[in-house]
């Protein structure tokens, strides 16, 4: 397994103030195009493989099935073209470390195989798909909606790095703190550089969600009416920048909460079912980074989609891990040893 594999969990912190585009996006728009390896093998010939492709009628198998189900849920939309790395909350990953992982199961390993079957089929297994339809009533962690949009092929965002925090950081120092002899192309730069990127927004809380009539386009002169644009269903929403006071008793600070506020025109198909979602969900929206005003503290995105972004730092347990101990798939087939399983390579037999 290549040394790019350890490198399971990346921070959506924003990256250093002398980063450029390139940094963020890599050398060029296109997806690396992986190809299948021995560990990719390996993992086809696996006991979980099985488990995932097939279904299981035993239910410490079912809990641990779903348990991977629900992590590679949540690296869905963020999947990035940039590489092959993905972003994991840190939550999600020490999950995975405490609550899936026993000595006889790596448990980061298996998900990254998950990840990397993704990669070199561009699509989530339809079988996959079927198992985590069947889980998702009995395993209610699963996101079955960020399944599907994976199942439906694989459509990367440009790069999980360019978080908000990170492109308003970005403005801020290639715009507003420009010097005097790159000010008057700062701006220019800038859109040229971050507008039309697929990119992908969390912590956002929804404001309301409605159908819209566009602008009807302007007549030119010599030139024949058009027709109006259909009526499109708009999602707004707003994130709020970290409080600096949060936690500090200042009875005469003058700090008001600023609010970013995002327009998002949905696509037609969408993977969660916005009539159902109360305003002031905690949500996520992908799409096309179209326009943006005052500062980056108003942005629009096209053909968006929204999808839950859930809170894990609220302590949901994906497994007992007694479970896993239990499962008779549960062992490290994949890596070819496992320290405490007998049998395995320097280990007696009993």
């Amino acid at each position: 397994m290549r040394s790019a594999l350890l490198a399971l969990v990346l921070s959506l912190c924003s990256l250093p103030a002398a980063a450029q585009p390139e940094v963020f996006f890599g050398p060029n728009r296109e997806a690396p195009n992986l190809k299948e390896e021995d560990f990719d093998r390996r993992f086809l010939r696996s006991g979980f493989y099985q488990a995932l492709s097939r279904g299981t009628n035993d239910a410490n198998c079912a809990r641990l099935l779903g348990g991977m189900l629900t992590l590679l849920g949540e690296t869905a939309p963020l999947l990035h073209k940039r590489d092959e790395n993905f972003y994991l909350d840190p939550l999600l990953a020490q999950a995975l470390n405490t609550q899936l992982s026993t000595p006889r199961f790596q448990a980061n390993a298996y998900l990254v195989a998950m990840v990397r079957r993704v990669l070199i089929d561009r699509k989530l297994p339809e079988s996959w798909f079927q198992t985590a339809s069947t889980l998702g009533p009995l395993v209610l962690t699963i996101d079955v909606g960020k399944l599907r949009f994976l199942a439906e092929g694989l459509q990367p965002i440009d790069s999980f790095f360019l978080t908000l925090p990170a492109l308003r950081e970005r403005y801020d120092i290639e715009v507003r703190r420009a010097t005097a002899t790159a000010a008057r192309s700062a701006e220019k730069m800038f859109r040229e550089n971050y507008l039309d990127r697929q990119v992908a927004f969390g912590d956002l809380k929804l404001v309301d969600v409605a159908v819209e009539q566009p602008k009807k386009p302007k007549k030119r002169k010599g030139q024949p009416e058009e027709e109006a644009p259909p009526p499109t269903a708009v999602a707004r929403l707003v994130w709020y920048p970290p409080d600096p006071n949060a936690g500090k008793i200042d009875p005469f600070s003058k700090y008001k909460p600023l609010e970013v506020r995002i327009t998002a025109r949905l696509a037609a198909q969408q993977y969660l079912d916005l009539s159902r979602i109360p305003k002031g969900t905690r949500l996520m929206v992908r799409g096309r980074f179209w326009s943006f005003a005052k500062g980056v503290d108003e942005l629009e995105l096209r053909d968006a989609l929204i999808f839950q972004d859930r809170d894990w730092s609220q302590g949901n347990t994906l497994v007992d891990p007694a479970s896993v101990a239990q499962c008779p798939v549960a062992i490290n087939d994949l890596m070819g040893a496992a320290p405490t399983q007998a049998g395995a390579f320097g280990q007696p037999r009993r």
